[in-house]
């Protein structure tokens, strides 16, 4: 069976989502982040950072999201949510899953980690500065791309939309989501309304 290493809050929820939007049956391994038992030597087995997300696949190891997210797609399901990268579809949806880390995740939690989450003296208020004077373009790109649809392929819900959440979660945490970005906003709550989503978030 699938074990999917897992933290609150984190990365892995997005794992965790796309499992359940594709009904496959998985276990998980609790770990709290930043804990010592991320730094064990059997989980730095599984993940040589000691983060997560990770899987082991009855034996096969893998780490990083995107590289998870195309290998459950392609190994368990239709392909729908990862359209296969020689068409249209399937470039636009890995354009959105690189921008769901990086930049919209990364500058998003730079902000969150180096504003307050992180101990004093470890924190580098440049990154603040920078990453409050670049957010609104981030989310105003998300919403551009939106318009009136309800995902980011138009009709089609797809990894794109997992991916992006995360990064937009932070942004509304941060207030940087909110509603003056309506579209965002909206999109945000739909996505949550997902009943797959809704059971990621259970557990």
């Amino acid at each position: 069976m699938l074990t999917i290493y897992h933290s609150k809050q984190s990365r892995s929820m997005r794992v965790v989502w796309l499992a359940e939007e594709i009904g496959l049956a998985y276990e998980l391994r609790h770990l709290a982040m930043f804990s010592d038992e991320m730094k064990t030597p059997d989980y730095l087995a599984v993940h040589p950072l000691g983060k997560v997300p990770a899987i082991d696949d009855d034996g096969f190891v893998l780490w990083e999201t995107t590289a998870i997210l195309e290998y459950l797609v392609a190994s368990y399901s239709d392909g729908a949510l990862i359209p296969a990268p020689n068409t249209r579809e399937g470039a636009l949806v890995r354009q959105w899953m690189s921008y769901g880390e990086n930049p919209l995740t990364v500058v998003m939690g730079e902000i969150a980690a180096h504003g307050g989450a992180m101990p004093p003296e470890q924190r580098i208020p440049a990154l603040v500065d920078r990453g409050n004077e670049i957010a609104p373009a981030l989310v105003t790109v998300v919403e551009r791309a939106l318009g009136n649809s309800p995902y980011l392929l138009g009709d089609d819900f797809s990894a794109a939309d997992v991916m992006v959440l995360f990064g937009l979660n932070i942004a509304k945490y941060l207030g940087f989501v909110n509603d003056g970005t309506s579209v965002a906003r909206d999109y945000c709550e739909r996505l949550v309304a997902r009943e797959a989503y809704q059971r990621a978030a259970s557990v």
